[in-house]
């Protein structure tokens, strides 16, 4: 009987043991609990920074392409009177002071002959380098055969004068690639930077049959349809701009960058 008494006290200690441990097992799994809920909460939180975080920087890159866009229009306009010529005889060896009466002689007399020819201007204007001309420069080029050259118009009438003329004033060339005819020099509004890059960017694309400026602003066709699309912001794609039943690849084509 003493026997059976112990049995049954060792498997109550035991069972007390085991409801012992589930207690501390309980208690546990409480913490885990209150652990779980702490750590949803913090992540709501986290979720709520996180997108109050993605709507401000949706917000500065708004701000930061606006004002891109703005930079860029800006140093546009300051360009608005100067043209980027090609084909002068200027190497490095030619003396600055010589630039601008080249340009003169070459490009702005040639113009304003033609102008006074088609009863644009009068005859008897006798233009001065120093009234036409703010300032004309050379670009240094890897080649040291011909080197670009800007020049500043004191107008605006100036440079337009000079896109409008240049193809009946200025002489012809045989191009060797080709053997077809072609200006001698190469006239092109002078870019801004992030204007040049776009204009790159759309006249290489196969999507593009040619591409230009005008007053600065990149313009292009497609080489499927005859419509102009304008190019206003420094973001701008093919695909935002071109509706996307007329976007469909087409067979690379030669594209041309043209003022």
């Amino acid at each position: 009987m003493e026997a059976q008494i112990t049995a049954i006290s060792n498997k109550l200690d035991t069972i007390c043991g085991k409801l012992q441990k589930m207690d501390v097992i309980e208690s546990k799994l409480d913490q885990l609990e209150n652990a779980l809920c702490e750590l949803k909460h913090e992540n709501t939180y986290i979720r709520e920074e996180l997108a109050a975080a993605r709507g401000e920087i949706i917000k500065k890159d708004e701000l930061i392409a606006n004002l891109s866009n703005q930079v860029n229009r800006l140093d546009q306009n300051a360009r608005s009177n100067s043209i980027r010529i090609l084909g002068l005889p200027i190497t490095p060896q030619t003396s600055p002071s010589d630039v601008g009466q080249l340009v003169f002689d070459q490009i702005v007399k040639p113009c304003l002959d033609s102008a006074k020819n088609a009863g644009e201007l009068p005859s008897m204007i006798v233009p001065f380098p120093g009234h036409l001309i703010d300032n004309a420069f050379a670009i240094p080029s890897k080649n040291n055969t011909s080197m670009p050259v800007i020049v500043k118009f004191a107008n605006q009438t100036t440079r337009n004068m000079v896109f409008r003329h240049k193809k009946s004033a200025l002489p012809q060339v045989k191009d060797p690639a080709n053997n077809r005819m072609r200006s001698k020099f190469a006239i092109f509004e002078d870019l801004s930077p992030a204007n040049f890059n776009l204009l790159q960017q759309f006249s290489k694309d196969s999507r593009v049959r040619s591409a230009w400026t005008y007053n600065g602003q990149v313009r292009f066709k497609t080489s499927d349809s005859e419509t102009m699309y304008r190019v206003k912001s420094l973001s701008d794609t093919f695909e935002s701009i071109v509706p996307s039943s007329t976007s469909r690849p087409s067979a690379p084509v030669n594209s041309s960058m043209t003022t």
